[in-house]
């Protein structure tokens, strides 16, 4: 058995990732509440610099330029000091700047996955969400082609969203938080 090496920063950034409609807004709200972290949302940060919401900020300025804003709202939040729950836009996985500092040190990727068919029904509810196509299955089955091997090459923490509450997406990130935090911690 080989020694796991120590880390070299603690872990400050628990990023949630997942497609659009996977929950990371919602999931990272009560992350955050409930370790008593800072909240840093993608949407939420949008938003407030620009006074547009992603849907309408894509719209206005294009989609490259959305996917533009939101990786710099990512390095952004990656930048920050104090501990932090960060839910990035799907889009920054695609960044390759972005995707190298989410391997980085002191950071825990979370990946909500959800099926297509879950985050089509999610996409209906949200009028803040840019629109890609006229069939939200087919739009999130052509993102996950894409984006989900991105994620996985990251090594997170995986929960799978389909047919857990709110409530037990939380719990299983809390406790999978925990047990990188006690591998992290260095050992007395």
């Amino acid at each position: 058995m080989s020694a796991t090496p120590e880390p070299r920063e603690p872990v400050t950034r628990v990023v949630l990732l997942g497609l659009m409609g996977s929950g990371k807004t919602t999931v990272g709200k009560a992350l955050a509440t409930r370790l008593g972290w800072l909240l840093l949302d993608s949407d939420i940060e949008l938003e407030r610099s620009t006074g547009l919401t992603a849907r309408a900020f894509r719209e206005a300025h294009g989609t490259t330029a959305l996917h533009r804003a939101e990786a710099a709202a990512l390095l952004e939040a990656l930048g920050t000091v104090a501990p932090a729950i960060i839910g990035a836009a799907a889009s920054t996985i695609e960044d390759p700047v972005a995707r190298a500092a989410l391997a980085g040190p002191g950071v825990i990727p979370i990946w909500l996955r959800a099926s297509p068919a879950v985050l089509s029904r999610r996409f209906a509810g949200g009028a803040h969400r840019p629109v890609y196509g006229a069939d939200p299955e087919v739009v999130a089955r052509d993102q996950a082609r894409v984006r989900d091997p991105l994620f996985a090459a990251l090594d997170p923490i995986v929960i799978d969203v389909d047919g857990r509450s709110r409530t037990e997406s939380v719990e299983a990130a809390l406790d999978a938080i925990r047990g990188r935090l006690q591998r992290s911690s260095p050992r007395k």
